[in-house]
């Protein structure tokens, strides 16, 4: 089977590839249907990765989830990719089966059989599209992942970075390599929803008040890898070298945008300065001080209730060509009543790559041009859309 067949969809008039994306939790997922017998499932919209990939039924490491694992060896669609594939890159097989290894920047990970299965998208008005043998992941062994919770409900992952493997690459004869999204903020009630867009269907529009900012997507296959220049807080830039921002010669480091990352994590000297500037400016602007031994997972936090006069200062990102003004309500949320904490922390190696994460995200449509090898972003209201 070469790379054309096993990407053949049905043979139906696609008009609007737009699934849903709601959020669950602390995440952004959409549903999926897989198989025959239909299974449906939730998947976390990762556009950090292109591995698609679902828990297995008989998983020998799994992850909690509320409904039941994907039952493979009971579907009449299902089979498993062989390692002559085109796909089996890197190839690591088992009796002339492909297995997928993925490890994730925090340290998670899924490994399971490569295989194809048809997957249906509920359309935005009413009825399904489907595709047939889409290359996915049916995961074996699975750490707990970060989207994990008491009553967890989303059971994988939607692989929308621009690797061949990605859904992106896979359905190209409907995507046309192009995507849009816009993030809604976690304030939005439990009823909020917002669309993924694909192809001629992803569009992005400013006005006077709202100009469409553009970039360059570094040419690297995976996550979406940005040209980062530098930092601001409250449109100053911040001492920050720049090399601590940028892709080395051996392809570490960088900064990537994530929607399948919470927040945004900086390399520690980046994180350092942003921390100790910000801590800088509200003891000098207001006489505030941190909380110490907060107990919660960020490390700058206060115990305050700000007037109309004290805000929390802003900060934005310096890319070629284009700035993307995070502010301040995308930077401090209060977590626990009146204890405001700075959503951004640090990577746990120097070396590591900095990630804007969907928190930071929210309230901006941002639209991925693989084809043009470009990104898109302009502030948007994202309920419904």
């Amino acid at each position: 089977m070469n790379f054309a067949d096993a990407i053949n969809s049905t043979k139906q008039g696609i008009k609007e590839l737009q699934p849903s994306v709601r959020k669950y939790d602390k995440f952004y997922a959409t549903e999926v249907t897989i198989g025959t017998p239909s299974y449906n499932v939730l998947l976390l919209v990762d556009t950090g990765s292109d591995e698609t990939w679902v828990q297995g039924d008989g998983c020998r490491e799994c992850f909690d989830l509320i409904y039941e694992n994907f039952k493979y060896k009971n579907s009449r669609t299902y089979s498993m990719v062989s390692c002559d594939h085109l796909l089996c890159n890197p190839r690591i097989c088992i009796d002339n089966v492909c297995l997928y290894s993925n490890t994730y920047e925090d340290g998670d990970y899924s490994e399971g059989y490569l295989s194809f299965e048809t997957f249906k998208f509920p359309m935005r008005e009413n009825g399904d599209v489907t595709f047939e043998n889409v290359i996915f992941g049916v995961g074996m062994e699975n750490s707990e992942m970060p989207f994990m919770s008491d009553n967890n409900v989303i059971g994988g992952i939607f692989g929308l970075g621009s690797g061949p493997r990605s859904i992106l690459r896979q359905l190209e004869e409907h995507t046309h390599l192009r995507f849009s999204y816009c993030l809604f903020d976690f304030t939005s009630g439990p009823e909020t929803y917002t669309y993924l867009h694909f192809g001629d269907d992803a569009e992005i529009i400013g006005n006077d008040q709202a100009m469409v900012e553009t970039t360059s997507l570094l040419p690297l296959e995976g996550g979406y890898y940005l040209e980062v220049l530098g930092i601001t807080m409250n449109g100053d830039l911040l001492p920050i070298n720049p090399r601590e921002l940028q892709l080395r010669e051996d392809s570490s480091g960088g900064f990537i945008i994530d929607s399948g990352t919470l927040v945004t994590y900086l390399v520690l000297n980046v994180y350092s300065i942003v921390r100790n500037e910000v801590f800088r400016y509200l003891e000098e602007a207001y006489d505030w001080n941190p909380m110490v031994n907060s107990g919660l997972p960020f490390d700058l936090c206060y115990n305050v209730q700000p007037t109309e006069n004290q805000k929390f200062p802003s900060l934005g990102i310096n890319f070629v060509g284009a700035h993307l003004e995070l502010g301040s309500h995308r930077v401090f949320k209060s977590i626990i009543d009146n204890i405001y904490c700075m959503l951004i922390r640090p990577t746990s190696s120097e070396e590591g790559v900095n990630i804007l994460g969907a928190v930071q995200q929210q309230d901006y449509r941002f639209l991925f041009d693989v084809g043009v090898g470009s990104m898109q972003f302009v502030p948007e209201k994202c309920q419904f859309n």
